[in-house]
């Protein structure tokens, strides 16, 4: 009995080792495997595990000159190309404090900064302002977002000198033009996608 007691054990233990857990909820998609392919870590398998998102949330990559601009709690907008003629109000939820073009990695060759070609962004989240701004955008789609300032407070104070509240003016009519070319993108671009791209 202790002998067959030990082989259930045993085998329990091999059976455990065909099950892998993933640290985090979600599904698997695009799971093409077939009968008789070999599974190991290295091959990596083509099934893409989708971790569930817990609140929904844009990823946009600002400029490096933003970066001291960009800050917790401005007001955002965004469209994406899968909701079209939709403009999104958002709000700045985070602002990564590191440039990911700014890392390397030890190995057998010298790293030589002059093979960085891109110069990098400022990882920014955005979350919608109102409950349920991003239902109908399909996760992972193609989007492009505005930030913006707002100096009224500033100006309204009479604080400031002439020339840097006309200066704050500036930066907000400047904000201005870039909210008005976003909703001229907004409108163009669903048309520009159907009848002058080359995809179907």
């Amino acid at each position: 009995m202790a002998s067959g007691e030990a082989a259930l054990a045993q085998a329990q233990v091999e059976l455990d080792k065909t099950v892998i857990r993933a640290g985090v909820t979600g599904r698997v998609e695009q799971f093409a495997l077939q009968v008789g392919d070999i599974v190991n870590p290295f091959a990596r398998p083509a099934g893409v595990l989708i971790p569930e998102v817990g609140r929904p949330a844009l990823f946009a990559g600002f400029g490096q000159v933003e970066a001291q601009v960009v800050k917790v709690g401005m007001v955002a907008e965004a469209s994406c190309v899968s909701q079209p003629w939709t403009v999104i109000p958002m709000v700045v939820t985070s602002v990564q404090d590191f440039i990911a073009s700014g890392q390397f990695r030890g190995g057998e060759q010298l790293v030589d900064v002059q093979n960085v070609q891109r110069p990098g962004t400022v990882l920014v989240t955005l979350e919608p302002l109102f409950p349920g701004g991003l239902d109908g955008v399909v996760p992972g789609s193609s989007c492009f977002a505005n930030a913006y300032s707002s100096n009224h407070e500033a100006i309204a104070s009479g604080k400031l000198s002439t020339g840097k509240a006309l200066a704050l003016h500036v930066v907000d009519a400047v904000g201005l033009v870039h909210a008005m070319l976003l909703r001229i993108e907004v409108l163009i671009l669903p048309i520009q996608l159907l009848v002058f791209g080359d995809g179907h």
